[in-house]
């Protein structure tokens, strides 16, 4: 996700004023400082108050009325594609207010103006977006994608030892039932299905380009006994162990 900011201003509103309905060629927040007042976005009024933020996308339409003085810090943006959507609407600030932090850094920076100052105050903003995502609950819909493929990862990189269904489903954030679910949807067989078919390719490698003995290779490649290996091994090719290396080497009947 890249944030580019195209505007940036701080202000004081007096009491009794009004921002008629208006909209921008991009992205805007609305940081409130202090005060109190309404803000329209479309069709919804909210009442907004210290703490608070409004997000309006690229051309929704909104107004301001001010009923104190009212401190605004307010940012026009655009996110590219990977942002994704945005929740619009009146937002509070997290505890701490994070999001206030960010924009007085953002207002250091535009004040200092130190070298690649552009660069940080992109930053920060993009950091702003990822607080105001998380505070308002935004879906996050790669993560899910993120997560699976760290847990096929796993079974690719420790397939020769002991991984349990549990275990992938805790490291990656998941219920036993809804990752074995998730993991099946994505790539089209189970947990277990995925590490036995990765143990069965690496030891038909093993077969046909080492000299290692089946029961070795069944050790290599993680399974619990020679006798588990070879008939999986069928199961899945169809042949044993044993045939199967015959039968790639072309070596004849009756040699060992």
């Amino acid at each position: 996700m890249r944030a580019q900011m195209e505007f940036m201003f701080q202000a004081v509103r007096q009491a009794g004023s009004y921002m008629p309905m208006h909209a921008h060629s991009c992205c805007e927040l609305v940081y409130y400082g202090m005060g109190g007042g309404t803000t329209r976005i479309l069709s919804d009024t909210h009442a907004y108050a210290p703490g608070t933020y409004a997000v309006m996308a690229a051309g929704m339409l909104h107004d301001e009325r001010r009923l104190a003085d009212t401190e605004v810090v307010c940012v026009g943006f655009r996110l590219d594609e990977a942002g994704g959507a945005l929740r619009e609407g009146l937002h509070e600030d997290g505890p701490g207010r994070p999001v206030e932090k960010l924009l007085r850094a953002m207002l250091q920076e535009m004040q200092e103006q130190r070298p690649y100052y552009p660069d940080k105050l992109n930053y920060l903003f993009g950091l702003i977006v990822i607080e105001h995502k998380r505070t308002a609950g935004v879906a996050a819909p790669q993560e899910a994608d993120s997560h699976l493929q760290y847990a096929r990862a796993f079974i690719d990189e420790h397939y020769n030892e002991k991984i349990t269904v549990e275990e992938l489903a805790a490291m990656s954030g998941y219920s036993y039932h809804h990752f074995r679910h998730l993991f099946k949807r994505k790539y089209g067989r189970s947990p277990i299905a995925y590490l036995l078919n990765r143990r069965i390719q690496r030891a038909s490698h093993l077969l046909r380009h080492s000299a290692l003995s089946v029961a070795a290779i069944a050790e290599a490649c993680g399974f619990s006994s020679d006798a588990q290996f070879s008939t999986l091994f069928k199961r899945e090719q169809g042949v044993s162990p044993r045939l199967y290396r015959r039968q790639v080497n072309r070596i004849p009947e009756g040699r060992p």
